[in-house]
């Protein structure tokens, strides 16, 4: 996971405005099954956002970084719109309404985004889980402000929580173990929850890290040699390492995060590119 930058600028004023209408539509309705109809009924509103989201993160879901290996993609609303889960068997009225929201909105793979143990020993995925730290502070339909709710799962929108996680050589996912027991805790339950910890995933994790470590190894083989010493092939190849190091860990490529881990575990944190922070710096 990496911060997604959310740019609504590229979604089409005809897709908001769809959008709008079916807040203010949905919000006239009082009776709790007819606001389900109603969402149900208009699915291919948010649907509509899809291929918009996509382009916000480069092609990858938004919570696992992967392209296909999480199954198709889905417009996720990250606070549930249906009902939210915050413990088995407690659920809780779900964010109606905010079921047409685009700030509701993340991109998912399906594995990440509804429960299944297609990939794992336990039942993973989001589903409706929507815990809170504390769950009396959660908003309701009748008090909808969710500035004071504290999430357990992250959310690739706020800057500061996916860099929460680390990545191991075997592909493996766990929380940074610089965070004190407590935060370690909530990210331990929000990568269960967000599907994070999958065979298939780890799987392709474990490639990529491999993948960059042999370019590092090779990186390092020249790197090492005092600059004279080295042969105008090495200047060259060192420098082609450079790039692709570099490009590994861009927020385009897949799996950044994980390269990002490779460079740094092997003290290459020069060559760790976190590009999709360029936003933050532009707003200020």
């Amino acid at each position: 996971m990496i911060y997604v930058h959310c740019d609504w600028s590229i979604i089409p004023d005809e897709i908001k405005t769809d959008l709008a209408t079916a807040t203010a539509e949905l919000d006239a309705i009082a009776d709790p099954e007819a606001r389900k109809k109603y969402i149900s009924d208009n699915k291919n509103k948010w649907a509509a956002v899809r291929e918009y989201l996509s382009t916000m993160s480069h092609g990858k879901c938004w919570y696992s970084e992967a392209r296909e290996r999480v199954s198709r993609y889905q417009v996720d609303h990250y606070r549930p719109h249906g009902r939210a889960k915050q413990a088995m068997k407690t659920f809780n009225e779900g964010y109606s309404w905010l079921a047409f929201d685009l700030e509701n909105y993340r991109l998912a793979g399906a594995l990440c985004n509804t429960q299944n143990q297609e990939y794992a020993d336990d039942t993973v995925g989001k589903g409706d889980w929507f815990p809170l730290l504390d769950p009396t502070t959660r908003a309701s339909i009748n008090s909808r402000d969710v500035s004071k709710e504290s999430p357990v799962l992250l959310d690739p929108v706020d800057p500061q929580e996916p860099y929460l996680l680390v990545f191991k050589d075997n592909g493996t996912v766990e929380p940074d173990p610089d965070l004190d027991q407590t935060v370690r805790e909530r990210v331990d339950l929000a990568i269960k929850y967000l599907g994070l910890s999958q065979s298939h995933l780890d799987g392709a994790r474990r490639k990529t890290w491999r993948t960059c470590l042999k370019l590092i190894v090779k990186y390092n083989r020249i790197a090492k040699k005092p600059k004279g010493q080295r042969t105008p092939e090495e200047q060259e190849t060192l420098k082609e390492l450079t790039i692709e190091l570099i490009s590994m860990s861009k927020a385009s490529s897949e799996f950044s995060s994980v390269s990002r881990c490779c460079l740094r575990a092997h003290r290459l944190h020069r060559l760790v590119m976190t590009d999709e922070l360029a936003p933050l710096a532009e707003e200020d």
